[in-house]
């Protein structure tokens, strides 16, 4: 696995890495599709806000392999560029932006858009759903219905950020990065993909693989994934001290980490479709083991694809990457009502998925660029 030095010209101006760019737009291209589809599971889960009529078990599979390595994609990319603007920034200034950027829109999301989300379940379902305000106001958050909805993912990002905030100013000689590059070992991967299955699998034996906790209303996990996510957001700040995927640092070898992906993936899936609740001890270490070395490979397969592929600054690339944050913000308030007015329709359930998730792609791209970007922030720049 370990592997020296790559050069990569191509898509290099500065540091800019547009590959981790691209890469981070294409996840949350891949969220939009990962959450249409679970409207389309045979059985969908019943806390899901829509659920289709129609249904194929194919998207079991989509959703219960996208599922493993999405999010922590995201955190180790977000983890990768923490380190140098709380460098450049300090932790006081780079802690209020933050405040602004991911708090914020964080606890305004939870607060007065998520109980909109949630309020989908009852809607699409029953004929004569609640009083949305009544809803709101007593229903929401209540220990059985309250939910972060997809902005979990800011409330967990936040408290990363404060953590490793704390720990650099408090500990600052071991963020110091590495004047040489430096590649990982095979034992390194080894015992991050064992530790990573560990915190998975302990979680495991107190809850469901997939069970959320939100009883404390200021975060929102999956305990399962929480410390996997923490871990891959400490990879990211590692990789960047170690100077990985640089222009002259460690680069995972495509042909390697994708062949390994794909090997673990089918591993992973057909252990997957038969896991339960009821699983012995033994087996759901084995679970555990897997989820993790898939996501692993998973995610340093797709950073090289994307290094070998797509390591260019094109304009449609760009315009992506400087939406992708309101595209994920705004992202089911576009899903939900075009998957609820095709739920009942009598369409092939392959019309309906590629039908809703592009319109939405497009719809989530075009509200980002074209209201919130241009209309809103003019608006907001004239008054400064």
């Amino acid at each position: 696995m370990a592997r020296g030095a790559e050069k990569g010209n191509k898509g290099t101006s500065g540091n800019r890495m547009y590959f981790m760019d691209n890469l981070r737009s294409f996840i949350i291209l891949l969220v939009i599709a990962f959450h249409v589809a679970i409207g389309y599971m045979a059985p969908a889960p019943e806390w899901w806000y829509v659920v289709d009529s129609k249904s194929n078990p194919i998207f079991n599979i989509f959703v219960m392999t996208t599922d493993v390595f999405i999010m922590p994609i995201l955190f180790l990319l977000a983890g990768y560029f923490t380190m140098p603007v709380l460098k450049k920034q300090g932790m006081s200034r780079f802690l209020r932006e933050k405040f602004f950027r991911i708090v914020i829109p964080w606890i305004a999301g939870v607060l007065f858009l998520a109980p909109a989300i949630t309020y989908m379940i009852w809607y699409s379902r029953t004929s004569t759903p609640p009083a949305y305000f009544n809803y709101w106001m007593t229903n929401f958050f209540s220990a059985a219905t309250f939910s972060h909805a997809h902005y979990w993912f800011l409330g967990d990002l936040t408290w990363f950020l404060i953590f490793f905030s704390v720990l650099y100013k408090r500990f600052p000689t071991v963020f110091q990065r590495n004047e040489k590059v430096s590649s990982p070992s095979f034992g390194f991967l080894v015992l991050f993909g064992l530790g990573t299955a560990a915190t998975f699998f302990i979680a495991n034996l107190y809850f469901y693989a997939d069970a959320w906790f939100s009883r404390l209303y200021i975060i929102s996990l999956q305990p399962t994934r929480f410390f996997l996510y923490v871990c891959y957001f400490a990879l990211g700040i590692y990789a960047w001290l170690k100077r990985w995927f640089t222009e002259l640092g460690y680069m995972p070898r495509f042909e390697y980490w994708m062949s390994s992906s794909v090997i673990a993936m089918l591993a992973f899936v057909c252990y997957r479709i038969t896991f339960t609740d009821t699983t012995p001890i033994l087996l759901r270490a084995g679970h555990a083991i897997l989820h993790s070395f898939f996501c692993l490979t998973t995610a340093f397969g797709f950073i090289s694809f994307f290094h070998k592929d797509f390591n260019r600054k094109g304009d449609l690339w760009r315009r992506l990457s400087a939406n992708s944050y309101r595209i994920y913000y705004i992202h089911q308030f576009v899903v939900l009502p075009i998957a609820y007015m095709v739920q009942k329709l009598e369409f092939s359930v392959w019309v309906k998925y590629f039908s809703v998730s592009i319109i939405s792609v497009l719809s989530c791209f075009i509200i980002s660029e074209y209201v919130i970007g241009k209309v809103l922030y003019r608006k907001h720049e004239k008054t400064l």
